[in-house]
């Protein structure tokens, strides 16, 4: 018999209230946990159609044409909405000519049976809104549309990414502010089967 899948999500009271009230006629919420099931749990590649990019525990490829569908609304809806969800650092989505890279910001981990499987991606809250920290996230996606090397080399503490420090931000990337995503756990991908652990805060 399957077990049931645990989602540890962390919300402050702003992407709380976003996502409980729906306009245009999508559901916020059931958005966000289309992106949460849809996320890979494991490191892996994806491929599709010539294009191929590699996905990290806590991220998916949909472009928003795709989105549209799976939500049922129009494209600019579904703009909109993650517009919104990146600047609340909720996720964080990078772009490039054939399709869309999300992060998730939000989540710490899922429990899989009996596994714990732990987000690199995920914000803590004390890191969420650290004094004189105004340095937008970025996880860009290279050339070819991996995100794999980029995404895992985050700028050091303090520091800002040099296109931002040249006053250059890339068009193709949406930013996600405040937050620091400075310190990257050294256990990326890894399951934790331990019964008893310290959840992430």
């Amino acid at each position: 018999m399957k077990k049931e899948t645990f989602y540890c999500l962390v919300l402050s009271e702003s992407q709380a209230r976003f996502l409980a009230t729906s306009k245009y006629g999508i559901d916020r919420m059931k958005a966000l946990m289309s992106l949460v099931e849809l996320a890979s749990t494991e490191n892996r590649t994806y491929e599709k159609k010539g294009f191929s990019a590699n996905l990290n525990v806590g991220q998916l490829v949909m472009s928003e044409v795709e989105l549209s569908r799976l939500w049922k609304c129009d494209r600019k809806t579904v703009s909109k909405v993650l517009d919104t969800m990146n600047k609340l650092g909720i996720v964080s989505t990078t772009q490039n000519n054939r399709t869309s890279i999300h992060t998730l910001l939000c989540i710490s981990a899922w429990y899989i049976n009996g596994q714990m499987i732990v987000n690199p991606y995920y914000v803590p809250m004390k890191d969420r809104f650290q004094e004189g920290n105004s340095a937008p996230v970025n996880v860009p996606v290279n050339a070819d549309g991996n995100a794999g090397d980029t995404a895992e080399e985050p700028a050091p503490s303090g520091k800002k990414s040099a296109d931002v420090q040249d006053g250059n931000i890339p068009n193709q990337q949406r930013l996600v502010t405040p937050h620091s995503m400075s310190q990257q756990p050294s256990h990326q991908g890894q399951t934790i089967a331990n019964k008893q652990w310290n959840w992430p805060t």
